[in-house]
């Protein structure tokens, strides 16, 4: 998939195990999602997602909303990831 890496201003071609490896070397993975998202009960509501880890096992998932950084976020192991981490489903995906 293309991600737009705004650090280094350049364009690549990366796939979802790539983008874990780049998080794992200290990235940030930001999903630009194609419409809002809501948790189960309605709580929780967001149309961007910023992935990164604090150590290669734990990763952490931080909420945008219309432009506004939200205090929630949700952490999770290596094996979450295939249930909540789906870059291939964004709008657009950068990495910073």
């Amino acid at each position: 998939m293309k991600v737009k890496d705004i650090v280094n201003n350049e364009e690549l071609d990366l796939t979802r195990d790539d983008l874990i490896e780049k998080m794992k070397e200290g990235r940030q993975v930001d999903l630009i999602l194609k419409e809002k998202k809501s948790d189960d009960v309605g709580y929780l509501t967001w149309d961007m997602e910023q992935w990164s880890t604090v150590d290669g096992k734990r990763y952490i998932r931080t909420y945008q909303f219309e432009g506004r950084v939200l205090s929630e976020y949700t952490s999770h192991n290596i094996h979450d990831l295939g249930a909540y981490f789906f870059p291939d489903e964004a709008a657009s995906v950068q990495l910073s």
